[in-house]
């Protein structure tokens, strides 16, 4: 008989422990803890955000009305396409193009660390890399078809779109990075705004050159949104400690010559 106690006493003991928790979230999130309304923000925005991937997975999967929508939409776009406006959406799918965003995130990343701010390097390195990483494993899953009728070809799978996902939790990460300098919320609601713009012409260049179907862009954007949610919630987690003495020697070292030298 006292076996099964031991076990209920167990469970029991992190049971009477969650209201204190609880309270004290209630009571930090009242007080406008900075961290932990940070947190709880993420948080939602990482649920949601999957939410929504995983309904589109369902679509999918199941071959809902999206799905056949995906089509006639698909269609209704290549029969109305123009060749200016081909050429236009040929220069903004640029923007999630990976060769193009390993360019530019290599290039924040130097910017950062010349700044003191490896941390913010490490989280916009970690949402490019896992983004377009998780991505590829993603088609490789789901082994969606490209479009039949498409301005460019393809042989990568189309479920969920590359673009859409990596430029997402890119931009969207980079956006959160820059906001916390500015005090202005006039300058954050524009930073915003031109992240979301950037995101969903991005994202429209996919469906306008016939590279993916709407629900690939979607669910891209929604896996985007989830992956950059959880990188920043790791991120403020992690604090101020330097993220670059977890690495290895040599990494360290090679990064020291880029990091400013302290004037001791």
């Amino acid at each position: 008989m006292q076996g099964p106690a031991i076990r209920i006493d167990a469970i029991a003991g992190p049971a009477r422990q969650m209201p204190g928790l609880l309270r004290r979230y209630v009571a930090r999130l009242r007080a406008r803890d900075p961290q932990t309304v940070t947190l709880s923000v993420l948080t939602a925005c990482l649920v949601l955000s999957l939410a929504a991937f995983a309904h589109l997975v369902e679509d999918y999967l199941t071959g809902d009305p999206i799905v056949r929508w995906d089509v006639r939409f698909a269609l209704w776009l290549h029969e109305h396409a123009s060749h200016p406006l081909v050429r236009f959406f040929d220069v903004v799918t640029l923007a999630g193009n990976s060769a193009v965003l390993i360019l530019v995130v290599l290039a924040l990343g130097i910017v950062f660390l010349r700044r003191a701010r490896p941390n913010d390097a490490g989280v916009l390195v970690l949402a490019f890399v896992g983004a377009a990483l998780v991505n590829a494993l993603l088609k490789l899953v789901f082994h969606r078809a490209r479009p039949e009728l498409s301005f460019v070809h393809l042989d990568t799978y189309s479920f969920p779109s590359g673009h859409a996902a990596v430029s997402s939790a890119t931009f969207a990460t980079l956006a959160y990075l820059l906001g916390r300098r500015f005090t202005s919320t006039r300058a954050r609601l524009s930073l915003a705004l031109a992240t979301v713009v950037a995101v969903c012409l991005v994202g429209f260049s996919r469906l306008y050159l016939g590279a993916h179907y709407l629900s690939d862009v979607l669910a891209g954007i929604s896996f985007g949104l989830a992956w950059a949610s959880l990188c920043l919630i790791v991120y403020t987690i992690w604090g101020d400690r330097d993220v670059l003495r977890i690495l290895p020697g040599w990494a360290q070292r090679l990064l020291a010559r880029i990091r400013p030298q302290s004037s001791e």
